[in-house]
């Protein structure tokens, strides 16, 4: 299995093992990110994660979905996680040489897009539950990675200006700076 394969595996892994701490009591509260509540955090990363599936699979990328409508629970919300997660897995292991996908006419590899995925399951999975550190080992192999999406030190607004911290720190926590998010200040 390539590396990248593996990433996303471990990435999607965490996601959902950290979806699945989440309680319908936890669904309302903020999450790690500004102005989202759990369920917000949890029903982005599954569109994400669907898009990334539908644009490895069409080689194109769709808009993204519409956020869910209708009654949200834990289970709904864990539920779609895991399916998406499962068809982004799919998506992955089918590419049968597909090396990019069209973004607005340009080509993104397909690498690139996969890491992205892996980022996305990784903290958006820690931004809905907090209680589930990120695995250092995770957490390094994304940082190796993310100068790659990065596309030259530019954001693009996929992420959320980083956060500056003294030296020291795990890798788990300079991934969150590195993607604005500084779990020192999270209550």
């Amino acid at each position: 299995m390539p590396a990248v394969e593996v990433l996303l595996a471990a990435a999607l892994d965490h996601a959902v093992a950290a979806a699945a701490g989440v309680g319908l009591a936890d669904l309302g509260r903020p999450s790690a990110c500004d102005g989202w509540t759990v369920a917000d955090a949890l029903d982005h990363l599954t569109r994400s994660l669907r898009c990334v599936a539908t644009s490895l699979a069409s080689g194109a990328v769709p808009p993204v979905p519409s956020p869910r409508a209708g009654p949200v629970t834990a289970r709904s919300l864990r539920g779609d996680l895991g399916r998406a997660a499962a068809a982004l897995a799919a998506a992955v292991t089918e590419l049968r040489g597909r090396r990019a996908v069209a973004v607005d006419g340009l080509p993104l590899p397909c690498h690139r897009l996969i890491v992205v995925g892996a980022l996305e399951a990784a903290v958006h999975g820690w931004d809905a539950n907090r209680a589930r550190p990120l695995p250092d080992d995770l957490a390094a192999r994304l940082l190796a990675e993310l100068p790659s999406v990065l596309d030259g030190g530019t954001r693009r607004g996929l992420f959320a200006e980083p956060v500056t911290l003294p030296p020291g720190h795990p890798p788990g926590v300079r991934l969150l700076a590195a993607l604005g998010r500084d779990d020192r200040r999270c209550p």
